[in-house]
């Protein structure tokens, strides 16, 4: 549009994947030690994909060009052909021993996180006392003021594993870039910027049953008398708030970075060497500056955990404490002839 200056680029789409791997479950009486892997269940992903950009000059001096992008994704399994109707993710991965707290299951993104979901902090003993269950019997009655009042979710009175729950989704829901660039005679410049919304991230710097494990400075905002905290637990020995995976380990994974920043000059025309087209001088940044509300060293994460066949790679999401990226300056010569 525009004589061209302008593009503009939608999809809409509706995607069904069907037959995963998936271990087939098998009677103990069919004499195998490991179940065979079969075709089975399928995941939806809805969404759109926006790509705009828009080229320009003024004069014959100066030339610009915007662009960016924007995509939401909804992801969704249907079904999954185990026993239970789980493909279940891996232990030992947030700490020694951890409990498995992502799962692919009917009706859930792929890899959410499963844990218990929490009410706050208890302030007082008469607290406790008075967090009961359907029976009228308090549900923590070993728990002391500091410890995180966990949420009974299926009323039966008890807290057990199945009051687990889908507690965080660690897909991105929207993702985005954003690119600026222009020319004035010989210096160049370019802004490149992409971030996500709308994913978790289960953050672990500990070895919860252990008092051997690291902190971030979260841990300064701890409860450590009635009314300090309500979303910070007291600091134990043994970590006893932290054994059982909840939403304490669940942080807003959003964020927005300028990933590059060059400007360059080229020399070409000053030199005027015989069959040079180029000679652009340069300098450049990277991962210059992050927007986020992560208390982590980077929301950017990496790392994929398996499930518990050790076979597939699906869950994401989990910041075990790996180096960030770094920020980089460059400075740099092209020569074209």
């Amino acid at each position: 549009m525009l004589d061209s200056k302008l593009s503009v680029s939608i999809d809409l789409y509706n995607k069904l994947t069907k037959d995963w791997l998936v271990a087939a479950p098998l009677l103990a009486t069919a004499g195998v030690s490991t179940n065979p892997y079969i075709n089975g269940g399928n995941v939806t992903n809805r969404g759109v994909e926006l790509q705009l950009a828009y080229n320009n000059n003024i004069g014959k001096d100066f030339s610009y060009s915007v662009s960016g992008s924007y995509a939401y994704n909804q992801n969704k399994v249907n079904n999954i052909p185990t026993a239970d109707g789980i493909i279940h993710g891996g232990s030992n991965s947030l700490f020694v021993n951890a409990p498995e707290f992502f799962r692919a299951s009917s009706g859930n993104p792929i890899g959410y996180f499963w844990g218990y979901k929490t009410a706050g902090i208890f302030q007082t003993e008469a607290d406790v006392q008075s967090w009961k269950g359907k029976s009228g019997a308090p549900l923590q009655p070993s728990a002391h003021p500091g410890d995180v009042k966990f949420v009974d979710m299926n009323g039966d009175g008890v807290l057990t594993a199945d009051d687990k729950v889908n507690i965080g989704d660690p897909n991105p829901h929207h993702v985005f870039g954003f690119r600026v660039s222009g020319r004035y005679k010989n210096f160049d410049l370019s802004v490149t910027t992409n971030g996500v919304a709308g994913n978790k991230i289960v953050q672990s710097y500990r070895d919860a049953p252990s008092y051997y494990g690291n902190w971030t400075t979260d841990i300064l905002s701890r409860w450590h008398g009635q009314g300090t905290s309500n979303s910070m637990p007291r600091v134990t020995q043994n970590n006893v708030n932290w054994t059982d995976f909840s939403d304490l380990y669940i942080h807003d994974g959003s964020y927005w970075r300028i990933s590059n920043i060059t400007l360059g000059y080229d020399l070409a025309k000053l030199v005027k060497w015989k069959s040079l087209s180029q000679f652009r001088l340069y300098v450049a940044g990277e991962n210059l500056f992050t927007f986020t509300k992560y208390s982590g060293m980077d929301p950017e994460i990496g790392y994929s955990s398996y499930d518990a066949t050790g076979v597939y790679s699906f869950g994401q999401g989990v910041d075990l404490g790996y180096y960030p990226r770094p920020r980089k300056m460059m400075v740099g010569v092209s020569i074209i002839f």
